[in-house]
C-alpha cells in the first residue's frame, strides 16, 4: 500500500455522512456500514474479507459471544478485526450484523475514522446535541404493563424496571420458561430491534452460547420475533 491509498483510508468523512447516537447521557458519532464500504471500494475496488474460523459448508461461524474474527485485505495488505451481533439476534441476522460490525472494525485498523472510535468522540451532552437524531438500536420504548402467572418473574421484573407499572400476578403460579428452571441467569433488556420495533424482554447470559435459554418475553413465555 502506498502514500496516497493510505492517506485516502484515513481522509476524514463529510459531515453528512457522520451520525450520531445516543449512549447514556452522552452522545457518540459513528460511520455507518454503507460508508465504511465505499470508502473501501474508492481506494480499493477488490479489497476483500474472509472469516478466520468457517463451517464445513464454507460459511462463517459465530464465536460463543456472538461474535466473529476475520481478515480484511486493502491494496495487499491484511488486517484482523472483531464485530458482534446484538443479543437479541439469532440466525442470519446476527451474521450479517456482526460481519458489518467487524469490517468496520478492521476497517478501523486501517485508520478509517479512525478520530470517531475514541471513547467520547464528539464530547457532547445528548441535551447539547443540535440535531435530534432517532437511534436504530437500543432505544427504549415506552415500558408496557405487564401480567405474569409467576411471582418470582414479577418480582424479577419490578427490581429491573423501577420506572414502570408494578407487575400484576394473576393465578395460578406457574414456572419461568427456562431450559434451567431458574430466574439467575436472565438479564431484562429493552430497545428497538435492526428492522425498527421496539422490544423488552428477558435474556439469558450463560456462556457459552450454545448453551443460552431462549429468550422469553414479559409475560414469562417464549419470544417469538
Amino acid at each position: 500500500m502506498n502514500e496516497d491509498k493510505a492517506k485516502a483510508l484515513r481522509a476524514p468523512f463529510r459531515d453528512d455522512q457522520v451520525e450520531a447516537k445516543n449512549v447514556g447521557q452522552r452522545s457518540y458519532n459513528f460511520i455507518n456500514h454503507a460508508v465504511v464500504t465505499d470508502r473501501l471500494i474508492s481506494v480499493d475496488p477488490a479489497w476483500y474479507w474472509q472469516p478466520m474460523a468457517m463451517s464445513d459448508n464454507g460459511s462463517p461461524v459465530l464465536d460463543e459471544f456472538n461474535g466473529l474474527w476475520i481478515r480484511l485485505t486493502v491494496c495487499g495488505v491484511t488486517r484482523i478485526g472483531y464485530g458482534a451481533s446484538e443479543p437479541h439476534q439469532k440466525g442470519a441476522d446476527a451474521v450479517k450484523t456482526a460481519i458489518s460490525d467487524a469490517i468496520k472494525n478492521a476497517a478501523m485498523r486501517f485508520g478509517v475514522a479512525l478520530d470517531l472510535w475514541g471513547a467520547d468522540s464528539n464530547g457532547l451532552s445528548v441535551e447539547a446535541v443540535a440535531t435530534p437524531f432517532t437511534p436504530s438500536l437500543r432505544s427504549v420504548p415506552p415500558l408496557k404493563p405487564v401480567e405474569t402467572d409467576n411471582a418470582e418473574l414479577a418480582a424479577f421484573l419490578d427490581q429491573q424496571r423501577p420506572d414502570g407499572e408494578p407487575t400484576k400476578v394473576v393465578p395460578p403460579e406457574g414456572e419461568p420458561y427456562c431450559n434451567h428452571r431458574e430466574m439467575a441467569c436472565r438479564v431484562y433488556r429493552a430497545g428497538t430491534s435492526n428492522s425498527g420495533k421496539p422490544y423488552e424482554g428477558l435474556f439469558c447470559q450463560r456462556k457459552p452460547y450454545t448453551e443460552q435459554c431462549t429468550p422469553m418475553s414479559l409475560e414469562g413465555k417464549p419470544w417469538k420475533k
